[in-house]
């Protein structure tokens, strides 16, 4: 076995056996009596060590009490060739870093590749780097987060998705929400698409306007009027105005009182 030394004290060790779904989905979710105990000691990347030494930086995804581990963590699964049913060991250390031993369908312990062998395994392994699919990672953090984003909206470039992430990371929202990357066209009608999804379950066709809390201001919600135009829509002149929105910035809409059609708006302007 790699692990030869006694635990320590703080050391805590969890296992997983690899599901198809895990792979498929690029992440893996952490025991929850792990994140009881250490999930507050955790920041937003980890780092895995196999026993020949080979460091895997994989980002660390929270929402709420569930915790996975996210981009980079399907780089290790085609590294290590691991396939649904392999068994992975964590031995946590500190500081957010973990050995692993990695077990493959016979119940034994794979040959890990040697430092010789890496630099010729790189060339044929295709990086995951962190946000480089652009719609697709964008996409799959925010229905991690809980957050409807329009069709029309999924089409972000690298450095769009990257500012998105952080700014929903550094909210951290606690009520059903929508993101919109403004458009020129949204600009040039003061106009906002509404997710499907997301008006479908929380507005009433009924509604005929809903209110707007414009984020780090002391005044009084803005009313906006609601229609339906080839989609779930509604206007917003003056706060498109006096917030001096333009194309390419992003707006989140916070639901923080359903009965009362009250979202808050949090926006991150662009560069």
């Amino acid at each position: 076995m790699a692990f030869n030394k006694r635990p320590q004290p703080n050391a805590s060790h969890f296992f997983k056996i690899i599901l198809p779904y895990s792979i498929e989905e690029k992440k893996l979710r952490i025991p929850k009596n792990f994140v009881k105990n250490f999930g507050c000691e955790l920041s937003k990347a980890a780092t895995l060590i196999d026993p020949n030494g080979r460091i895997s930086e994989v980002r660390i995804r929270k929402n709420g009490k569930t915790i996975w581990f996210h981009h980079g963590w399907y780089d290790f699964i085609k590294y290590y060739s691991i396939s649904a049913g392999y068994l992975v060991v964590f031995k946590y250390v500190k500081n957010s870093t973990f050995h692993v031993l990695i077990f493959d369908m016979t119940a034994c312990e794979i040959n890990y590749p040697s430092k010789s062998e890496e630099s010729k395994n790189e060339e044929f392994v295709e990086k995951e780097e962190p946000y480089e699919d652009n719609e697709c990672d964008l996409q799959d953090f925010l229905e991690e987060m809980g957050i409807c984003i329009a069709r029309k909206h999924r089409i972000v470039t690298t450095e769009q998705s990257k500012r998105a992430v952080k700014f929903v990371e550094s909210l951290e929202l606690k009520n059903p929400s929508f993101m919109v990357i403004l458009q020129q066209s949204d600009i040039n009608h003061h106009r906002v698409y509404v997710p499907v999804k997301f008006a479908k379950e929380f507005f009433c066709r009924d509604t005929k306007s809903i209110k707007i809390l414009v984020s780090n201001e002391n005044e009084k919600p803005h009313q906006i009027n609601w229609i339906q135009k080839g989609g779930f829509v509604f206007t917003m002149v003056r706060i498109m105005k006096s917030k001096k929105l333009k194309e390419g910035d992003i707006c989140i809409f916070e639901l923080i009182r359903k009965n009362k059609f009250l979202l808050k708006l949090y926006v991150l302007k662009g560069k």
